[in-house]
């Protein structure tokens, strides 16, 4: 790749190719506005479209994913790509939030916290995404009065409509890194045998733990921990700080409890007492 550098402007080049430079991803609003204004003439973050449209469209793609094909193997067609969407590239939010002293000079969540703009325009469109897929959540329940559907629907509704709607969606980013937890949980929906569904159950107990139970509540607590070290000081309204304890205490407690039943569920299913294939209840 060498002699490709000497082809390209040094900016450039540093860019599709950094050596000994941070990482830089397109990605990456920093670096696509410092090394191609030239060639962008555009900045991407004033370019995306409004926090109302992402959601929409989201809505309507996973709603045409539910009806065509919806179902395969028993598992939710729209339900599975959210989650292999999302989950995957929360990770990616949270690699370049722990990189963004080496990219910006400034850790995360202190350069959030004291107004600087979103890291990656990713950590702008991930939770807007989510949002789409929540309304979809809300909707179905509202139809088929599925009581756990308008519970889940309205709360992340609520939450990510909130946030987003003040332009700070990407301070949530991070936290979808949830969703991998849920990719393993599709697949218990399938009809593999006991030895694949035991692999299954595993997996999604300890990517529920790490993800839901270690690296979010870390995320939580060392946001607010940043946020009292700068004596509330940023973009942020006076309340905001009580729903970010609010919500963070009722979906941690409940992910320690649903946590919970999961450890039992598996211990019964890897002890004989449950069949492989139920995974109706959590008893």
């Amino acid at each position: 790749m060498d002699y490709l550098n000497d082809y390209l402007p040094t900016s450039l080049s540093s860019y599709i190719f950094p050596v000994e430079e941070p990482t830089y991803d397109i990605f990456l609003l920093k670096s696509v506005e410092e090394y191609l204004p030239k060639i962008l003439e555009w900045r991407i973050h004033e370019a995306a479209p409004q926090w109302t449209t992402v959601p929409l469209i989201s809505l309507l793609v996973f709603g045409l994913l539910k009806q065509y094909p919806g179902k395969v193997h028993g598992v939710e067609t729209y339900a599975l790509l959210h989650c292999l969407l999302t989950g995957p590239l929360a990770l990616l939010c949270l690699y370049y939030d722990l990189s963004s002293v080496q990219i910006t000079g400034v850790p995360e969540p202190l350069r959030t916290i004291t107004c600087s703009p979103p890291l990656t325009s990713l950590h702008t469109f991930l939770p807007l995404i989510t949002l789409g897929y929540a309304l979809l959540d809300l909707f179905e329940g509202l139809y088929n009065l599925q009581t756990d559907f308008i519970i889940h629907g309205l709360s992340l509704t609520i939450l990510f409509g909130f946030i987003s709607s003040n332009n700070q969606q990407h301070t949530i980013a991070c936290t979808l890194i949830m969703e991998v937890s849920t990719i393993p949980l599709q697949f218990l929906k399938c009809k593999f045998n006991d030895t694949v569904m035991l692999g299954v159950n595993l997996c999604f107990l300890i990517s529920f733990i790490g993800a839901r139970l270690v690296i979010v509540p870390y995320l939580w607590y060392k946001w607010l921990v940043t946020y009292y070290d700068v004596s509330g000081e940023g973009c942020y309204p006076g309340y905001f700080v009580y729903l970010v304890w609010g919500f963070g205490v009722v979906f941690h407690g409940l992910n320690v409890y649903w946590a919970y039943k999961i450890f039992k569920k598996v211990l019964r299913k890897a002890g004989g007492k449950e069949k492989m294939a139920d995974n109706d209840k959590l008893d």
